[in-house]
């Protein structure tokens, strides 16, 4: 009798725990990109510069809170910025709502529903959409991320890259589509299916995130903090569904692309590329 009472005493615990448990985690981000530019106007000594204002623009700090089931996911504020290039100033939009705004993320993996506020160009747009399940190829490999040992999970998906080019102040916006390999690592220490972004659905938090051109990695872990952590749920904002979101973003970026690259004058050779993969 004792005993079924004791066994009672640590499942009432164990679930007690489950329920209640919360934290958070900081991220670091880095973005790989593509810039190819041919221009009599731009030395190389602005050519390097141009791609170091690119590099910082995408080397970003975000906050990941979590309970067992949902999430927030936000960009912390960068207080210093790059020096322009003698002059030139690159400002960068990512197209898609893949978390890349300035606004919060909120997910939940029991309903596999999120909710992003996103603030584009000077308007809030409430983004509604489904989580993507994701087809983890999990390994035995592990590796430690700080006191946590971690495991290596795989994915890979087919995904289109947006390449923004301008030739003699003539825009063009075309696609190319490629397979992803997507590698993750996860603590099954800390025992929730959340991750940074949309990435989500594995035994464990995600502390470190690779697709080849972009990598998260996760630098500080905070469990059970003493503050209750409070999830949001974003409610403001033109309410529209992902895809909504996307061709808004994507006209919008055709726009900047045409103004950026409309100013030339008869007689000026100059041409440039960005290119934005998944």
């Amino acid at each position: 009798m004792k005993n079924t009472f004791y066994a009672f005493m640590i499942l009432l615990s164990i679930k007690s725990f489950a329920q209640d448990f919360t934290g958070s985690a900081i991220y670091k981000t880095d973005m790989k990109m593509e810039l190819k530019m041919d221009s009599t106007e731009t030395s190389a000594n602005q050519m390097d510069m141009i791609q170091e204002q690119l590099r910082f623009a995408m080397q970003k700090d975000f906050e990941l809170t979590f309970n067992k089931t949902e999430s927030n996911w936000r960009e912390l504020e960068k207080l210093d910025k790059p020096a322009a290039a003698s002059g030139m100033n690159v400002q960068i939009q990512i197209v898609g709502n893949g978390g890349g705004s300035d606004g919060l993320l909120y997910k939940n993996t029991k309903t596999k529903k999120s909710l992003e506020s996103a603030d584009a160009f000077g308007k809030l747009f409430l983004v509604a959409d489904e989580l993507e399940p994701v087809e983890w190829e999990m390994t035995s490999e592990t590796k430690q991320i700080g006191k946590y040992t971690c495991y290596k999970a795989i994915s890979k998906r087919e995904v289109t890259e947006t390449v923004f080019s301008d030739v003699n102040g003539e825009s063009e916006e075309k696609k190319e589509k490629r397979m992803q390999t997507t590698t993750v690592w996860y603590a099954p220490e800390i025992p929730v299916n959340h991750g940074p972004e949309r990435y989500w659905g594995l035994p464990g938090l995600i502390l470190e995130v690779s697709n080849g051109r972009r990598i998260m990695i996760c630098t500080q872990v905070v469990l059970n903090p003493e503050k209750p952590v409070t999830i949001e749920i974003p409610s403001k904002g033109k309410k529209v569904d992902g895809e909504e979101y996307e061709a808004i973003m994507k006209e919008h970026a055709e726009k900047m692309n045409k103004m950026y690259g409309g100013g030339k004058k008869k007689g000026q050779h100059s041409s440039f590329e960005i290119r934005i993969g998944g």
